[in-house]
């Protein structure tokens, strides 16, 4: 066997022990294909979306005749001419008052479109929180690499701390400190990746890809808030769908009290001799004697139009004030994110800067230069969840629905 042949051997028999997994890239995703991912992937919009089909194919129903009736008739009292009685074939038909079909498909139009706006607002909802779990992933990426380098710094300090105690150079609260710190960094980067784990998950829920994806690292940066009319809020525009459903439905149950009408074509004839045949037409009406059925059915229907009215004044006006409650909100976190802009930024690097500075001039020992280092880092991680929290009620008041 030659030497090429040997190291193909060689080469197979490696890349079959390497795990699949192994061998397999995960797939880099960014925020617009994750929001593009799920509204074409989510089962729970797609859900909704056939319900929209679903009613919009009920459209043609508006017009709904009775069952044609074919009957056959012989009366003896049916006496022709020739003595014989006849045998009588004919159709009838009965229809409701022809306004009543117009008003009954103006019903079914509203349901569609009632319909289509509940799938607005789930598609938003969908947006709202891929967008969030999105940003918190990254924010989690952050953090945890700050207490990823905050756990490698305090597990040196921990075995510095246990050297000099056993050289006598230091006594054993330092060294319990150095541990306790240590164990603490330690839970709080193993939370921190759970946590992103989890979001991982959730966001996997959401945009339903049915492969493995991840999110590139990136700058975190605090977002917009988006100006939306609020005639032109997907909510808002549900209740007046709503309204204009409640408003034709009443509409309608106020033609039923229109009378009916029904038309019947007949021919009679028999086989005795010198038979004639003998056509027939009879139309009518069916006039309602008892009201008080579909006067309930009216009263109900005027209740409900009233409250879907008083619903959408009530929707609309929480809507208003939460987002001014969630305008304020921000306010709080963003004076927390211009302190770090303005001073906390400089002031972590500059606790670095001397930190660094004193230690290695032997002005401070290595206790207080770990604690330099960790305030530094915590003025980044508060900053980091106050960008966070910033973020979360930026978006909330872009994709607001729920007030």
């Amino acid at each position: 066997m030659n030497s090429n042949l040997k190291f193909i051997i060689l080469l197979a028999c490696l890349t079959w022990n390497i795990p699949f997994h192994a061998l397999a890239q995960k797939e880099s995703i960014d925020l617009a294909s994750a929001i593009d991912s799920a509204l074409q992937n989510n089962l729970g919009l797609k859900s909704a979306q056939q319900r929209v089909e679903a009613t919009k194919a009920m459209i043609p129903a508006g017009f709904n005749l009775d069952k044609t009736q074919v009957f056959y008739r012989h009366d003896q009292n049916d006496i022709a001419e020739n003595g014989y009685s006849n045998k009588v074939f004919g159709i009838s038909q009965s229809m409701q008052f022809p306004t009543v079909y117009g008003s009954q498909r103006k019903v079914y139009e509203d349901l569609g479109m009632v319909e289509q706006q509940q799938y607005l607002l789930t598609q938003n909802q969908i947006i709202k929180e891929v967008s969030q779990t999105y940003y918190t992933i990254v924010y989690l990426q952050k953090l945890e690499n700050n207490y990823r380098f905050l756990d490698s710094l305090y597990q040196q300090f921990s075995i510095a701390a246990s050297r000099r105690y056993e050289l006598g150079e230091t006594n054993y609260l330092e060294k319990l400190t150095a541990r306790s710190k240590m164990r603490e960094l330690s839970v709080r980067l193993l939370q921190t990746t759970e946590s992103k784990n989890q979001a991982y998950v959730r966001l996997e829920q959401l945009i339903q890809v049915g492969r493995e994806f991840e999110i590139p690292d990136q700058e975190l940066l605090p977002l917009l808030t988006q100006n939306w009319e609020l005639e032109n809020h997907p909510g808002v525009q549900f209740y007046q769908q709503s309204i204009n459903l409640k408003t034709d439905n009443l509409s309608l149950e106020r033609q039923r009290l229109l009378p009916d009408l029904n038309g019947e074509f007949f021919r009679g004839t028999n086989t005795g001799p010198n038979a004639r045949i003998y056509p027939g037409v009879q139309v009518g009406v069916s006039i309602p004697l008892w009201f008080g059925a579909q006067k309930a059915k009216i009263n109900s229907s005027k209740f409900e139009l009233l409250q879907t009215n008083l619903a959408a004044e009530n929707y609309s006006f929480q809507l208003r004030n939460r987002r001014v409650q969630l305008e304020i909100e921000l306010q709080k976190f963003q004076e927390a994110i211009s302190f770090y802009t303005q001073e906390g930024q400089q002031l972590s690097k500059q606790l670095i800067a001397q930190g660094n500075q004193a230690y290695k001039g032997g002005e401070i020992d290595f206790f207080q230069y770990v604690l330099l280092i960790e305030n530094s880092r915590n003025i980044e991680v508060d900053y980091l969840t106050n960008l966070q929290e910033y973020n979360m009620t930026v978006l909330e008041i872009n994709y607001l629905i729920n007030p």
